[in-house]
């Protein structure tokens, strides 16, 4: 635009020159000069200063949808369409996903198997009907430590975890204690336990841990990791989003990593589609309450000795 050319350019040259040289006149230049942004471009220029604070909080993590979602929440009235566009016009994107191939598991052990019940029960409509658990590894500077979690099926919300350098049944253990005492112990007799058919998960230790806490265990099919989707997509993402290449430090990094991912980010501030864009935790004090007003689960507090 020929006026926005003479606004960027006046301190190089004179008004007079460059709207002589244009064929304006000075009037018509100091007439755009007083006009004011339109009433859209005003509330775009609101949104996006929200959109920017959300991708922020977020950490780069989020997308256009997650952030209309918020911003629903909050009562701007911005369709998802404009927040892709505001989005575009500022620059920011979320991280994408990348292919993400689970990893093999030590399933060549002694231990017993338990049966597949999660394929019987399907989609759970309640919570505390079918917990899933899993472990993933985290690099530091001198080797390897790992994070096991446990999930609620239903409100997606990790109820348990724990961060060790060693990925013994201790390690899981630990999660699934983490679990019971998220739910202050008080568990229904139908529960479902499911991971994978790993030796920690297969222990004689975690067996008899679940038995003492009246849960039916239950094991993918051999071969079949995916029987485990909803860690597995768990895991995918919070290494695509947060860790990255990233090499901690030591274990205690590793950790504080986890729990501002976990106990920050994804149980408190991530929304989820499959949960009609709520965070877990606001999905459970909308199906069950008071389950979703419970705080933190307790694994930064429990040591992997």
């Amino acid at each position: 635009m020929r006026y926005r050319f003479i606004e960027e350019h006046k301190a190089r040259y004179s008004i007079d020159e460059l709207c002589e040289c244009f064929g304006l006149s000075r009037s018509g230049y100091y007439d755009w000069t007083l006009r004011l942004p339109s009433a859209r471009s005003r509330e775009d220029a609101s949104f996006k200063e929200r959109i920017v604070e959300l991708h922020k909080q977020a950490r780069g993590r989020y997308g256009h949808r997650p952030i209309h979602e918020h911003l629903k929440d909050e009562s701007f009235e911005c369709g998802r369409d404009r927040t892709l566009r505001l989005m575009k016009e500022l620059g920011i994107e979320g991280r994408q996903k990348k292919g993400f191939k689970p990893l093999g598991t030590n399933s060549k052990h002694d231990f017993g198997y338990s049966p597949n019940l999660l394929r019987e029960l399907g989609q759970p409509d309640a919570c505390d009907r079918v917990w899933v658990a899993d472990t993933t590894y985290l690099r530091v500077q001198h080797g390897w430590c790992y994070l096991a979690t446990v999930m609620d099926l239903c409100s997606r919300r990790i109820i348990g975890w724990s961060v060790s350098s060693r990925n013994d049944s201790k390690l899981v253990c630990q999660a699934l204690q983490c679990a019971v005492l998220t739910r202050r112990g008080e568990l229904p007799e139908d529960l479902v336990h499911h991971s994978d058919r790993g030796s920690t998960y297969a222990s004689y230790d975690y067996e008899a841990m679940l038995r003492s806490f009246g849960i039916k265990q239950s094991m993918s099919a051999k071969g079949n990791c995916y029987d485990n989707a909803a860690q597995e997509s768990f895991y995918g993402r919070y290494k695509t989003s947060t860790v990255g290449d990233e090499v901690f430090f030591d274990e205690a990094a590793a950790r504080s990593n986890a729990f501002e991912y976990i106990e920050v980010f994804y149980n408190r501030f991530r929304k989820h589609s499959s949960l009609g864009y709520k965070n877990p935790v606001q999905f459970e004090e909308k199906i069950a309450p008071p389950m979703g007003g419970i705080g933190a689960s307790l694994p930064a507090c429990i040591n992997h000795n």
